[in-house]
């Protein structure tokens, strides 16, 4: 057989072994389970997800109170007032935020009242201070009012008893401020995933240390630290295997022991030196999917390994530090997400149009690397950053999207509709 054909054979008998990435995120979903619970103090519980409903201990607001600094009154008593015949009423007394207040007003009187403050059931509504002056005792309103205007009514947010918030909702500022108003100190939550990093490769130097020929800095230990700590987790373990299978097996052997999920970059292909597969399969855990047909990135292994009634999860990511990051973006978040207690699914996407010529091969979904612009017409539109190639960092650290070349299509011309991902790193 000529070697041309061949090798057209061998690349087909490769793409059909492949699955698509829409597959790949459903196998995920499919497998990964969320982690168990514990309780954690408010102060600690930002970016986990929660892991109980939120059950309001009592009705917000607790009471009728303020929306302004103001003056209470009868809503009556103002249904002539204006800026030319102000209505004179005697001012009783002051309610200031946090004073107990049974006072009752009659016709003809006012009190003062504060943001917040309770508003005595006599009162009809909550005059702004800005349309109102004080004179003598007495305090001059210049505008109308209706009933309940500027007044917080008991239980109008929630009451006693209802679900706040359900399970699975993500920790962020409000959320922990809302249950602090509702009298928490601790509050139930799933537990974050332990992170194993395991990078391979000989060639491989700790950045600060001087580099001989042919080697390189270890990037993507640091790059994939980052992109977990952005997620909210602060600690993972990393190891470096050198290109041999005993190295290999004991990195993943440490690695699987300290951790819950173990994310690898290299070694998962098909070279003399990638060992990560056939170790990880040794090692006893369950080859779930191995290629995707997506580029950057379509060495990546997926495996669940049972142990100890635990369930372990291993993400084997391509070496190129670009495919690493993509493909931990695209792939391993949504899992990291679903582990950690949150709802599964991948980066939101958004459909705009082109502002570059781009051409590819079929076959394969190719992730490229884009930013944002403005047109003159006002319309948003993306384009490619430069330098695409898998070992271009400078091209996704300059991005802000993925742009979905799709399998199918050959070339997408300016102002061709696409689907595109939009970088965050945080969720």
């Amino acid at each position: 057989m000529p070697r041309c054909k061949r090798r057209r054979v061998q690349t087909a008998r490769i793409f059909e072994e492949m699955i698509t990435y829409e597959e790949a995120l459903r196998l995920i979903e499919k497998h990964v389970e969320p982690l168990g619970k514990c309780e954690a103090r408010l102060e600690d519980m930002f970016g986990a997800y929660l892991a109980e409903d939120v059950v309001a201990t009592m009705p917000s607001p607790q009471f009728d109170n303020s929306a302004v600094d103001g003056y209470g009154v009868r809503a009556n008593d103002l249904a002539a007032a204006s800026s030319e015949t102000p209505k004179e009423l005697k001012l009783v007394t002051a309610i200031a935020a946090g004073a107990p207040s049974d006072l009752q007003i009659e016709s003809g009187q006012a009190v003062k009242i504060f943001t917040g403050a309770r508003v005595p059931t006599s009162c009809q509504a909550v005059v702004m201070r800005e349309y109102c002056r004080e004179e003598n005792g007495n305090v001059l309103i210049e505008c109308t009012t209706q009933p309940g205007e500027n007044i917080r009514r008991q239980g109008e947010e929630y009451r006693k008893g209802e679900t706040v918030l359900h399970v699975g909702i993500k920790v962020t500022p409000p959320v922990v401020s809302l249950l602090a108003s509702l009298g928490h100190v601790r509050f139930p939550i799933f537990e974050k995933p332990r992170v194993a990093l395991v990078v391979t490769g000989d060639e491989l130097v700790e950045p600060g240390h001087p580099l001989k020929e042919g080697q390189i800095y270890n990037s993507n230990a640091y790059g994939l630290t980052a992109a977990l700590n952005a997620l909210g987790i602060k600690e993972c373990t990393s190891f470096i295997a050198r290109d041999t299978r005993e190295q290999t097996s004991e990195c993943f052997k440490k690695a699987l022991e300290q951790s819950d999920l173990v994310i690898s970059s290299g070694g998962v292909s098909v070279g003399d030196h990638d060992y990560v597969k056939e170790t990880l399969e040794a090692l006893g855990a369950k080859t779930i999917f191995w290629r995707i047909a997506i580029k950057p990135g379509k060495p990546v292994y997926f495996g669940v390994l049972e142990t100890g009634g635990k369930r372990k999860y291993i993400f084997g990511l391509p070496g190129n530090p670009v495919s690493v990051l993509v493909t931990f973006h695209q792939i391993v978040k949504p899992a990291i997400k679903k582990m950690a207690g949150g709802a599964f699914s991948a980066s939101r996407s958004v459909r705009l149009k082109t502002g570059a010529r781009l051409k590819k091969r079929p076959g394969r979904v190719d992730f490229v690397r884009g930013t944002l612009m403005r047109e003159e017409n006002g319309d948003s539109a993306a384009i490619p950053t430069r330098g695409q190639e898998s070992h271009m960092l400078s091209g996704l650290a300059k991005a802000d999207a993925l742009l979905h070349f799709a399998s199918e299509a050959e070339q997408l011309e300016p102002g061709d509709p696409v689907d595109l991902t939009l970088i965050n790193w945080a969720d």
